[in-house]
């Protein structure tokens, strides 16, 4: 964009390129998305669909995948990340980011816990 403040509002902006990012080429509407967007919202993060499709796209790309090897120390870090955010089961593009080993309904600690009044199970782990 180039502007010039010497015009009216509204006729300050003008797009001197092609809005162009990594291999995402925007086109008309995703700039009247933008022009839209910032004539709703002043003062806010303006961020068109396409542009938030774009980051989706990359940072699944660039995200850990199912098989790779991580130190101890990563998967700390990215387990207590995921528990920070709402939806931590899912990426943007609803793909899975959490493998289940085993039901722990089954496993032998979960039938050690088990009340025998209602068959729920408790919170307690059985002494060591």
């Amino acid at each position: 964009f180039t502007f010039d403040h010497e015009q009216p509002p509204g006729n300050m902006a003008f797009i001197s390129a092609v809005p162009y990012s990594k291999g995402t080429q925007f086109g008309p509407a995703d700039v009247q998305e933008m022009v839209f967007l910032l004539r709703d919202r002043p003062g806010t993060l303006c961020r068109p669909s396409r542009v938030t499709a774009m980051f989706a796209s990359r940072s699944c790309r660039s995200a850990v995948m199912i098989g790779d090897a991580l130190p101890l120390s990563k998967m700390t870090k990215i387990v207590r990340q995921m528990g920070q955010i709402d939806a931590p089961w899912n990426c943007p593009h609803g793909r899975p980011t959490m493998r289940h080993l085993f039901n722990l309904g089954t496993s032998p600690v979960s039938s050690m816990n088990k009340d025998s009044n209602c068959g729920q199970t408790n919170n307690v782990m059985p002494p060591s």
